[in-house]
């Protein structure tokens, strides 16, 4: 089966959905694609573009949307699960895909209102991290992501960490650097607690570094027991001293390495899945 998938090309999702699974499962990878002859199933990553639709359904190539992050942001971050789910109808009545892939079991669920096949796909761990070498003592602390997501947890992580003389760093070079990594989202919405995908979780877990994150669905599903949670002050601060002892944080590693989503281990599921598809689009 000749699999295309595409998208806009922009987000760090197309990178790992796209580019990086893409290229796992033996597909065609190319973002703003033109010509879709000769495909026999097509991919299509978060938001595509009207015209694209068009021209796959000119061919009659069966489309299989991965909806990662694909509802409109920032604003729909706020909304209830009533609004995502008619923001969702919506986007099913107009892509009219073949089956659906889901960032979150979550949203698998929330997706069977469609009687259309569905696959729950986490976010596989960056490929090619350094393992943390879990230092003696807790000095510093990171964040990866946009700074914008934060929003009320920032100052919330810097009253914490000042008290206990740790430095907070957002973006560092590597995950290996820092020797706690958070995952924390001041949003409350329904999609951003059900529908985000573990990505955060998935990397920390691929690099051994120790990390505190909110109870999303994401990262609920994903948690390999040893992760602390905190959805306000009072749990970031109890789960910073947790982790002040190096032998927990070296139990902890552990774990983490072993539960890790491997880009490998995701793309075979994804291409087992896919490669049933293929009868019913032939």
């Amino acid at each position: 089966m000749n699999i295309l998938v595409t998208g806009r090309g922009k987000s760090g999702s197309w990178q790992i959905r796209g580019e990086q699974l893409g290229a796992a499962i033996g597909a065609h990878v190319e973002a703003n694609i033109n010509s879709v002859k000769g495909f026999d199933l097509a991919v299509v990553v978060k938001r595509p573009r009207d015209d694209l639709l068009e021209r796959l359904r000119q061919r009659s190539i069966p489309v299989v949307w991965d909806i990662v992050d694909a509802w409109p942001q920032p604003h729909g971050n706020e909304w209830t699960r009533e609004e995502c789910l008619l923001w969702l109808d919506a986007q099913v009545d107009k892509i009219k895909p073949f089956a659906l892939v889901a960032a979150t079991k979550a949203m698998a669920v929330d997706c069977e209102r469609y009687d259309l096949p569905v696959l729950f796909v986490p976010h596989h761990a960056r490929p090619g991290q350094r393992i943390n070498p879990i230092r003696a003592r807790v000095k510093r602390v990171g964040y990866e992501g946009g700074e914008q997501y934060l929003n009320g947890w920032r100052g919330k992580i810097e009253r914490a960490c000042a008290e206990r003389g740790l430095q907070f760093e957002i973006n560092p070079a590597s995950l290996a650097d820092v020797d706690v990594v958070l995952a924390l989202r001041d949003q409350t919405g329904y999609a951003p607690r059900n529908w985000k995908s573990g990505v955060k979780l998935a990397n920390a877990q691929g690099s051994g570094t120790p990390c505190i994150v909110g109870r999303e669905a994401g990262y609920v599903e994903l948690s390999t027991s040893v992760e602390c949670w905190a959805d306000d002050e009072a749990e970031l601060a109890v789960a910073l001293d947790e982790l002040a002892p190096q032998y927990i944080r070296q139990a902890a590693q552990i774990a983490m390495l072993d539960g890790a989503p491997s880009l490998e281990g995701v793309a075979r599921a994804y291409q087992s899945w896919l490669s049933k598809l293929a009868p019913s689009s032939s």
